[in-house]
């Protein structure tokens, strides 16, 4: 429930992102520097500059010259951290490399690679997307690093994983420098899968090559002895008149062995329905049994692969979305 305090807050952080997207607008690779990377003490940085102060009262008070140096010096240290602090940042290049589709529910797969142009390199480094978790690792100059972080899918469609969270707090731990990269990266989240009645799939006109024959079509297979209690159509008369003897006529259907993800063979919600479908998918890829897949605007023939289980499965995700390709979360 929204109290004043989250509505002031998802106020300012609205600003405030607003402001840092004029700065650096949203793309696949993002350099940091002075216009995307922000310093400020953090709560042990700041608890350092009230003891500062304090011995500098201390000294100012009792006159006494070696007080004031210890604060003169504390305060020296203060700057020269934030110096360093922006310097171990400032020159990394962050760049989207790829994400995995995977499940809705499932924890999602961003590969990023990192690079720095500072000859010491980049010590302590934090990254996370919103809600996700940190990963800490350590730069060496012009060496490339890839790195993976995941973020929390809930829902099939395209998963935008927010703002990336780039932060350290080196070399003393009092002052905090950050960024808030805002990357053009987004993975593609499958349906997550729901056991449900197998959708029905389509007869054959004819005897296909792999296809199961049943009795009681209407596919002529065949005569056989007449027997008692055969039904009176089926009899062959004419074989009866050339006096061949008594027969009786065979009819068989001939079902596909493959079969059929169709839309129109469930009867349920739409989210419920793609769930259904991509639970069979999996089932059918796993046991090797050919499927194709029909839906109101898209129709893919039966094969197997995992080519085609992602073609299946991308169908199912991009159904019916709003901006399908470039949706946002």
């Amino acid at each position: 429930m929204n109290n004043p305090r989250s509505a002031w807050r998802i106020a300012w952080e609205t600003r405030f992102y607003r402001w840092v997207d004029t700065r650096t607008p949203r793309a696949r690779s993002i350099t940091l520097n002075r216009k995307n990377l922000y310093t400020f003490p953090n709560l042990t940085g700041l608890m350092f500059l009230l003891v500062t102060l304090i011995i500098w009262m201390l000294g100012t008070n009792y006159q006494n010259n070696l007080i004031l140096a210890l604060a003169y010096l504390m305060m020296s240290i203060f700057v020269v951290a934030i110096l360093h602090a922006f310097a171990n940042l400032a020159g990394i290049r962050v760049t989207f490399i790829g994400a995995k589709p995977a499940f809705a529910g499932e924890p999602t797969c961003f590969e990023l690679e990192l690079t720095t142009t500072h000859k010491q390199g980049c010590d302590h480094l934090e990254l996370r997307w919103p809600g996700g978790d940190t990963r800490v690792v350590t730069l060496n100059a012009n060496e490339p690093t890839r790195i993976t972080l995941y973020a929390n899918s809930s829902e099939r469609g395209y998963l935008w994983p927010g703002r990336l969270l780039l932060q350290s707090t080196f070399p003393l731990g009092i002052i905090r420098c950050w960024s808030w990269l805002n990357l053009d990266a987004q993975a593609l989240i499958y349906p997550a899968p729901v056991a449900c009645e197998e959708p029905q799939h389509q007869a054959t006109d004819g005897n296909e090559e792999g296809g199961n024959p049943q009795s009681g079509g209407d596919d002529f297979s065949g005569l056989r002895t007449y027997q008692a209690g055969d039904p009176i159509k089926h009899i062959a008369w004419k074989q009866y008149a050339q006096e061949k003897g008594l027969f009786t006529k065979e009819y068989e259907a001939y079902f596909s062995a493959e079969k059929w993800l169709d839309w129109q063979s469930l009867n349920q919600p739409q989210e419920l329905r793609l769930a259904g479908l991509c639970f069979w998918a999996l089932h059918y890829e796993l046991r090797q049994i050919p499927y194709g897949l029909a839906m109101p605007d898209t129709q893919l023939a039966p094969a197997l692969g995992d080519h085609h289980l992602n073609a299946v499965l991308k169908v199912l995700a991009e159904f019916n979305l709003p901006r399908a390709g470039n949706q946002q979360q």
